[in-house]
This record gives structure tokens, sequence and C-alpha cells, in this order.
């Protein structure tokens, strides 16, 4: 069942900122940099209906992703009215500073067609846990600067991070992305699929380029071919508060199903017949990684880089696998998964022969090895936290099992419902039932897929009678990001501890889930299903009778909220880890930041202290007696500089 006919089914059972863009040559300084051959490019923007958001060339601006040690991607885009050759030189360069005083590295790569026109560097030589600012030159013309850094290599007191799913371009003004733009101590952005939609949401026609609400429209409609998922990639990263996020901050991306999938389909009525589409599955994995500053692996499913040391583009030998690992120091490994292109609906072989039989997989036996076998290296390599940038919910939150080993039929709010078996096999493999017969601690999955907030336990058990007893569930006190958002969500206000004795011990690690960047939540559905005018308190009402349901219903589930849409921000130290929601109004451009909720893990179990601290087990910081207040990063990088005129995106 889909989840917007379980909510349906459910209610029955209960102005874009402007932003400065890039100046010409005259407006930055050369550094001594060789702009390579000034070719005669069609730099004339009236000539150009194409979504983008600077001046020509570099329409799109700069991101950076797949930080390392000593190295990391740096990206951009060559854009022109007309292509004017082959292949158009790109000069690339890297300094400590924004102003370039000093150039630490430096080359030149190729724009070609083949490509679409994008440039990725794997920039090398680079110190561990340190900011760098790059930019790019083609035509005489400068990109703006970027920011990115580099993974640390050895202890660092904190390692801060922004986490991120379903970015929606029609369905929020992302003023979140404006938000996480700002800060200037993190490390990293996580997202967790979904970084671009295929189709609009019935539920949420928000905006639209130039305002063309038209489903006829090629940037306000499903794909049909290679070339329109690159538009669609274009047209995200027209909009200035996610050009900023990348401006600012390096991103691990992983996919989901609306990056990739290419079958055409719109909510909206089209007159479009599906079958002069012509996009693959090799289209969409194509234009992810030409758009997203993702490091290739190896094609033998090792989850090993592939490095590219003199500069070239790194292409990806097998573009369907994106499963990988990044190491932040002894403090913290990062890996991403791909829950997705192993779904029925693609088509592919698919080994499942680590699961009884007749077990469906939604890793394969390849991936689900590699993941188990790096979480367990790093735990016997003494690294304190492991983190998963996954896409959908993982832990139960559906209909409950009256007793476990008897299951009642679900609704499908998360695809992990159809793959309980191997979800068990990953809990069994943490818990201690692996090569090393050991436990492995602190894992953390960070979430996205369902537009929902959640904070929750890892269990496989989701029988509502049992051993694991959870705290009691009371509504949050704290609002959200509009007036009828009051009492947003439930949470549970107490740890279930017994004194000394935990009651969720059988917890594998802990999931957070940050809602999304846009796409709707269970207010816009339940508004819609029950005909009600958009924004009708109702809706919220409704929403609130789902949450209750759910935390109550699934003893692993601490914190549900699904009217509010923001990011998530995840803040690790060797003590603990404190997830924070932050939540903006996503009908109102320029919105404020909310801390919706805040919530905790402990590095190591504790009983000596007045509320007992145990592992793998997310609590409300107010459940141990801490005030829900902003964390905040000691270290603070200059941000990336923009110059020049002012641009309205078209």
């Amino acid at each position: 069942m889909k989840r917007r006919d379980f909510l349906h089914s459910s209610l029955l059972l209960l102005s874009t900122p402007l932003l400065p863009g890039c100046g010409d040559s005259d407006d930055a300084p050369d550094n001594g940099g060789d702009p390579g051959t000034d070719l005669p490019g069609n730099l004339d923007d009236s000539l150009l209906d194409y979504p983008r958001v600077l001046p020509l060339p570099f329409a799109h601006g700069v991101a950076s992703g797949d930080p390392l040690a000593d190295r990391v991607i740096i990206w951009t885009r060559i854009t022109e009215s007309t292509p004017s050759a082959d292949a158009i030189p790109v000069h690339w360069e890297v300094a400590a500073t924004p102003d370039f005083a000093t150039v630490l590295k430096s080359g030149a790569q190729n724009a070609v067609a083949a490509h679409d026109w994008t440039i990725k560097v794997d920039v090398t030589g680079l110190a561990p846990a340190t900011s760098y600012y790059y930019r790019f030159r083609a035509f005489n013309r400068w990109s703006i600067v970027g920011r990115t850094r580099t993974a640390p290599a050895d202890a660092v007191d904190e390692i801060r991070l922004a986490v991120v799913a379903c970015s929606s371009y029609w369905s929020s003004h992302w003023s979140g992305f404006g938000h996480l733009a700002d800060r200037n101590d993190l490390d990293l952005v996580l997202h967790c699929g979904d970084y671009i939609y295929d189709f609009v949401d019935e539920d949420e026609e928000v905006r639209a380029r130039l305002d063309r609400k038209d489903i006829n429209d090629v940037d306000y409609r499903d794909w049909l071919n290679l070339d329109e998922v690159r538009r669609r990639y274009a047209l995200f990263r027209s909009d200035p508060n996610l050009l900023r996020a990348h401006q600012q901050h390096p991103w691990m991306i992983v996919w989901d199903n609306h990056d990739i999938d290419p079958g055409f389909g719109n909510e909206l009525d089209s007159p479009i017949d599906p079958a002069t589409s012509t996009c693959t599955l090799a289209d969409t994995a194509r234009a992810f990684h030409e758009w997203t500053p993702t490091r290739p692996v190896k094609p033998d499913g090792s989850g090993e880089f592939v490095f590219v040391d003199d500069g070239s583009y790194p292409q990806p030998a097998d573009p369907l696998l994106i499963y990988r690992k990044l190491a932040y120091g002894p403090l913290l490994d990062i890996v991403g998964v791909d829950t997705q292109s192993l779904l029925p609906r693609y088509e592919l072989p698919v080994d499942s022969s680590h699961l009884p039989d007749g077990a469906p997989s939604l890793y394969g036996r390849r991936q689900f090895e590699w993941l188990t076998g790096t979480l367990l290296a790093s735990q016997q390599a003494g690294t304190t936290w492991r983190l998963i940038n996954n896409q959908t919910w993982f832990a139960p939150v559906d209909i409950p099992d009256v007793v476990d080993g008897i299951p009642t039929p679900k609704l499908g709010i998360s695809r992990w419902a159809d793959y309980a078996q191997e979800r068990a096999a990953l809990c069994r493999y943490l818990r201690g039932d692996n090569p090393a017969s050991l436990r492995i601690r602190n894992n953390v999955l960070v979430s996205g897929d369902a537009h929902g907030n959640l904070g929750s336990d890892v269990i496989e058990d989701n029988a509502l009678l049992g051993a694991y007893l959870p705290g009691v569930p009371l509504p949050n006190p704290r609002g959200g990001s509009t007036p009828d958002n009051l009492l947003a969500g439930y949470m549970r206000a107490t740890t279930g501890a017994l004194g000394p004795v935990s009651g969720r011990e059988a917890s594998v690690g802990v999931e957070f889930a940050p809602s999304s960047m846009g796409r709707g939540g269970a207010d816009e559905l339940v508004t819609n299903a029950a005909g009600l005018e958009p924004g009708s308190p109702l809706g919220v009402v409704g929403a609130r009778a789902l949450e209750l349901a759910l935390i109550a219903g699934n003893k692993n589930v601490q914190f549900v909220e699904w009217v509010d849409h923001g990011y998530g921000i995840v803040s690790l130290t060797s003590e603990r880890a404190v997830f924070e929601w932050w939540w903006q109004d996503k009908l109102t451009p320029d919105s404020p930041d909310v801390l919706g909720q805040q919530m905790v893990a402990w590095a190591e179990t504790d009983t000596a202290q007045l509320i007992p601290r145990f592992q793998d087990q997310i609590d409300a910081v107010t459940a141990h007696g801490m005030a829900v207040s902003a964390t905040q990063g000691s270290r603070v990088a200059e941000p990336a500089p923009l110059h020049g005129e002012l641009l309205i995106p078209r």
C-alpha cells in the first residue's frame, strides 16, 4: 500500500530570495591561474530557456562531496546558450583562504557533452580536518567560491552533521537549505535520498519555475529521457538556498526512488503517453553521478573507492553501485547504503542467499555482507560511532503484532515491512550473531522517505507484548514552525528504566529521521482526504491522531511528528550523540528556524547517574534532566563569499 493510501485509509479509521551571483573576471583576482583557452562561447543569458540562478557559464554554482582525510570531490557545470566547442577547458583552484592569496592546488579539466558539461575533480594531497576554498574559471570568468572540509584522521572533540531528505522543489521554498548554508560549524551534509523528484505531488503545488504550473511543462512533469533527467537536476540546483548549501558545505548523497525511477507517471493528470518515454535506469543513475559530487566505487561490490589522482573525471565503472564508507577518524565511520535499486520494480537480479529460503532481500547478499563486515570492523577498530546514511525508516513503525511470531497485516509505511527477515538478520548481527561474537554498539541510522519526524530505538520485534519496556508517551510540549502546530508530535517523557536496569536492552542502535525538506506530511494528506480547505487546522488534528496511534502501537518509537518539515543536526562526541529537529514553514520564503525537539544517545552505559544512561537508546534530553538547547560547534570556518550582481532564478 502506498503511504498516501495508508494515510487516506487511516483517516477513515481515525518569494524565493535574491542571491548574489558571480561577477566576471574583472571583479575577482587572477592569482596567476591559467584560465585556459579563451573560447568564443555564447554566454548570452537571454537566449537560454534552461533552469539556472547565476550568470553563465557557472549557472548552477559549485559543490563538493564525499570528503576523505586527504582528498575531496569538487564539482561545477559549464552552461552556455549554445555549446561553443566539443570540449571546454575549465581551470580549478583550491586555497586555504577565501581570498585565494595562496593557491595550494590547481589543475584543468575539459567539460564535455558526455558528462553533461559537468566538471568533477578528485582533489588530492589535502590536510585532514581542514576547511578549504575552491573555484573554477572558464571563458575568463570565475565561478562563485565554494567551501569544503576534509575528514579528520585523528581524534577530534566533536563532529557535526546535517541530515536532509526528500527535497521537493515544487513543495517548499526551502528556507531550511538557507539556514544550513548559514551554519559555519558543520563537517558534512548527509542527504538520505530523493535529492530530486520526478513528478509534482498532487497535494502540494507550492511553486514552479517561472510560475508555470502546467503539467505539459518540462519543469512541471515527470521526465521522458536522459536530457530531461539532467534538466531536473538543473531545476533543483537553480534554487538559491540549495545552491548556497552546496557552496558552503561538503555533502554525501545516497539515492532513493524519486532520484532513479525511470518510468513516466504523474499524480497530476497528464495528456502525455507514457510509451513515449525512453528513460532507463541507466539514464537516471548516470545523471545522478554527473550532477552530484559522489565519489565512484569499484565495480566488484567491495565498496572501495576508485581514486583518480590525475585530475581527470571520476567516472563510475558501475553507476548502480553507490554504497560506500567515509572514515571520520576514531570518533565516527559513515556508511551510505542503497535500499532502492534492488526493489522488484527495477527487475535486477537479487541474491538473497544470506536469508532463509524464500525471504526477499533489499540489500542483496553482496551489500549485506559489505555492510555488516564494515560495521564489525569499525567496532573492532575501536571507533566510537557508526552512522548509516539510509533511505527509508528501518525500525518498525506500522500496525504492531500482538505477540512476536504471529504477524498482522502491515500498511507499508516503510518498505522494510516487506523485508522483516533481513531487518532481523541485521539486528541479530549487531547483537553479536557475527563471526567475532561481538556486540556492535553505538549504531545510528539517519533516514528519510516517510516525510515525518522520527526518533526510535532499532529493534526487529514489533510485538505489543514482550520484554522491551519503553517510557510513557506524552504530547511534545514544544510548538512547530506555524501557529497551528501546537504540541508538535508525541514523545516519551521517561526512559522506561527500572533503576539501573534498562527495559530496552533489545535495541541495537538508534534511528533519526528529520522529516523532509518540503515533501508533504500527514496533515496535508488528511486535509485532502477529508476535502478540507488547504491549511485547515483540522489537518494538524488528524495528524496528531495518527502520531498517537503510531507511538502507542510501536514501543520502539520515542518521538514522532508528522506535520513539520526541515532538516536535522547530529552532534557527536566521545560521550554522546545529540539529535536536533529543525523546522521551517515550507510555504513561507525565509521562514525562521525552529528547534522542534532534541534527543540524546549515550556512547557508554552509566548506571551511576541519577537517571541511568544506556547505550543504543534514544531519549528526550528532558528525560535526563537536560534543557532543550541548541548545540553549537566550537570550530567556525569563514564562509565562502558571494559577490557580483543579483540574479533572480529563471
